[in-house]
C-alpha cells in the first residue's frame, strides 16, 4: 500500500488533474507542505498548477500551512519560490491569487508566530533576498514594509501574538 501511495504522489506531482489534487490533499499533504518549506525544486517548480488544482479545494487551516510554507520556501528558495508566485499572480482566481507574491512577501503568518520567531524569520528571509538580488527587491521592499506596520502596531499595542515557534516549523519543515 506503501508504495501505491508513492506512486500515486509521484504522478500527481506532474499532474493538475483533480483527482491528483484530491489524493494530494487528503493522502500527501504534509509531505508536499514539507518539501515546499524545504524549496524542494521539483515541487517549487510545479507549485503554479498544484495550486491551480487544489486551490477550491483546501480548508482554510490548509490555505494558512501552505502560505506559510511558501514563506519559508523564501528563504531556502527564493527566487525559484518568487517566479513560482509570480506565476500564481497571474491567474484570475482569487482563491489561487492569495498565494501570489504579494501576499507570501507581505509576511501573512505573522499572528501565528512569537515575536521571536517573527524576528528570526524577517532576518533570514530579508538576508536571502538582498542576497537574491535584483529580482527580489519588490517581495523586499513589500516585506519591510509590512513588518514597519507591525512594528507600529506592537509599540502601540495592537498587535497579537500567536505561540508558534519558527525554530520547530523549520525543524519538521
Amino acid at each position: 500500500m506503501r508504495n501505491l501511495s508513492f506512486l500515486l504522489m509521484t504522478l500527481c506531482l506532474f499532474s493538475t488533474s483533480a483527482a491528483c489534487s484530491s489524493v494530494m490533499v487528503e493522502e500527501n499533504w504534509g509531505q508536499f507542505i514539507s518539501n515546499i518549506a524545504k524549496g524542494n525544486s521539483q515541487t517549487i517548480a510545479v507549485l503554479p498548477g498544484k495550486i491551480k488544482a487544489i486551490s477550491h479545494s483546501i480548508t482554510d487551516p490548509q490555505a494558512i500551512e501552505l502560505v506559510e510554507a511558501i514563506s519559508f520556501a523564501l528563504i531556502n528558495k527564493p527566487l525559484a519560490t518568487l517566479q513560482a508566485t509570480e506565476e500564481i499572480g497571474t491567474s484570475a482566481d482569487t482563491l489561487v491569487q492569495r498565494f501570489d507574491s504579494g501576499s507570501i512577501c507581505s509576511v501573512p503568518a505573522i499572528m501565528s508566530y512569537t515575536k521571536s520567531s517573527v524576528l528570526q524569520y524577517y532576518a533570514l528571509a530579508t538576508e536571502a533576498l538582498k542576497k537574491a538580488g535584483k529580482p527580489a527587491a519588490e517581495c523586499l521592499n513589500i516585506m519591510q514594509a509590512a513588518m514597519a506596520e507591525i512594528q507600529q502596531e506592537d509599540e502601540r499595542g495592537e498587535m497579537k501574538r500567536g505561540n508558534k515557534s519558527f525554530n520547530s516549523v523549520r525543524a519538521s519543515g
